[in-house]
């Protein structure tokens, strides 16, 4: 009876060892931030004594910062926001870090299911909001939070991005397929924006003179046209008028995110190393891929779902050995900031690529890049995000910009006056 037993065992995933491929999970594990009560949603909110504006954009007026962590006891956490230039650069002055509107010790949590293994509470806090009535964000603009330890501040466990917008400035962004004649096929599709404004007469017009456009959910490469600093591929039309245009062009619009759906314990059981259903990945510099199902988010399975959980996952591509730069997998899981735990290894038995990552059930968009990590940046530097992706006007972008306002108050203050976003087809 065996020898009809065995070829079915062999095709089971592997079974998790001791000690995890994934290695340990952070104290802080599947951070998530987004705007209202759907993760799906960028983190970018409008601000509240604007919120008429929340009809015209559909935008919510409150953010959800959410994570997890696993502790006998509920930890003692306190979660600081701090206001920020353009570059995302802590402001200084002491006005705008008002610390009494900026600070909570206080956090709603919710206890998992029975059942979960990796992860015993789960914090979910929306701000502003009734349970944080003193958490406001008086300024709109650029914001960043720390999650930190109520006993000892210094020791950041976490941090995150989000942006709080006025939508006072009247705005449509429009998006265009063109070709890029300096490039061979297929870097030379591009994606052109141009982004027209009316500007209030409540504002001076000068002083709306940048905009930073974003792709997806990637907050951590902003595109800036300034109406004062222009550089390759941007221009303004409008300079000091009361109606602009700012245009980026030669936009590469990159791939259709690959993508993985986690979400069926039938297919991806726990307590296994789990590869992707159908195989490792491949190249696609020179073929075509579906639209990203979430640009570039993730939806994840509800707190109650009796089989929510991390499971230890395995990414694999199939590629020729490359000795120049590393593969990195980039995905919401690390924000698509990759660092250095998210490099991909060279297995020289299979000749793939690997990684292993902790990922929480659910379905995820995520993608290859290639680049080089730099130790004392932080970040990977000389990131190609074509090579192994490739480069189509089908990567259905959701694209979307901020528009800034340099307000000379209290020794100068950026805020975000502006919000317009619009996808690519």
């Amino acid at each position: 009876m065996l020898k009809y037993l065995l070829p079915v065992l062999l095709l089971l995933p592997t079974l998790l060892p001791a000690q995890s491929p994934c290695g340990e999970l952070p104290f802080i594990r599947g951070l998530r931030v987004y705007a209202g009560d759907d993760e799906t949603n960028l983190p970018v909110i409008v601000k509240r004594d604007t919120a008429r504006a929340a009809r015209e954009t559909t935008l919510p007026t409150y953010i959800t910062i959410r994570f997890d962590v696993m502790e006998e006891m509920p930890p003692r956490l306190v979660i600081r926001f701090y206001h920020c230039d353009k570059d995302w650069n802590i402001d200084d002055d002491f006005i705008v870090r008002d610390e009494f509107f900026t600070y909570t010790r206080q956090l709603e949590y919710e206890q998992s299911a029975a059942g979960t293994d990796m992860f015993s509470w789960r914090f979910t806090n929306r701000f502003p909001s009734e349970y944080h009535q003193f958490v406001r964000f008086l300024y709109s603009g650029n914001w960043i939070f720390d999650i930190v330890d109520e006993r000892d501040e210094d020791q950041i466990y976490a941090s995150g991005r989000f942006i709080v917008v006025e939508n006072i400035v009247r705005s449509n962004l429009n998006v265009r397929n063109d070709y890029w004649s300096d490039f061979r096929p297929p870097r030379n599709e591009v994606h052109r924006l141009a982004l027209r404004i009316a500007v209030p007469k409540t504002l001076f017009p000068d002083y709306v003179r940048s905009v930073d456009f974003y792709k997806n959910f990637n907050l951590w490469e902003q595109y800036r046209v300034d109406s004062y600093d222009r550089q390759e591929n941007t221009f303004v039309e409008g300079i000091g008028l009361a109606e602009k245009t700012f245009r980026y062009e030669n936009m590469p619009p990159g791939n259709g995110y690959r993508f993985l759906d986690l979400r069926s314990p039938a297919t991806y059981a726990e307590g296994r190393v789990l590869t992707k259903f159908e195989g490792p990945d491949f190249t696609r510099y020179r073929f075509s891929a579906d639209a990203s199902r979430y640009h570039g988010a993730a939806e994840t399975t509800p707190l109650r779902s009796f089989d929510t959980d991390y499971l230890c996952v395995r990414f694999e591509l199939e590629h020729p050995f490359i000795d120049d730069r590393d593969i990195f997998v980039a995905g919401i899981f690390n924000n698509w900031d990759p660092q250095w735990e998210d490099r991909l290894l060279f297995d020289e038995e299979t000749a793939h690529y690997m990684a292993h990552r902790w990922l929480l059930r659910g379905a995820y968009d995520y993608q290859y890049i290639l680049g080089r990590y730099d130790e004392e940046a932080g970040y990977v530097v000389d990131q190609d995000w074509i090579s192994l992706a490739g480069n189509t006007w089908a990567a259905n972008n959701l694209y979307w910009a901020i528009i800034y306002y340099d307000d000379d108050q209290f020794g100068g203050v950026t805020r975000a006056v502006g919000f317009s976003a619009a996808i690519a087809r």
